[in-house]
């Protein structure tokens, strides 16, 4: 009986290129969700302390 190699070839590395272009599709998914995920905490995330009230308005007039 042959092997894979000697019956096809092509078959085989089109099975190989299918493989990673699956492992880069799920890879890329995962990276931009990922991606996502932290701007969107750095986005809802509490401030820093030398930033407080940068939200709030100021109840003082401006300086003249």
């Amino acid at each position: 009986m042959k092997t894979l190699k000697e019956k096809q070839p092509i078959v085989l590395a089109l099975a190989i290129i299918g493989v990673c272009a699956l492992v880069y599709g799920v890879w890329t998914i995962y990276y931009q969700h990922m991606a996502e995920q932290k701007a969107q905490a750095i986005i809802m995330g509490t401030p820093s302390p030398g930033f407080r009230g940068l939200n709030e308005p100021s109840t003082q007039p401006p300086p003249q």
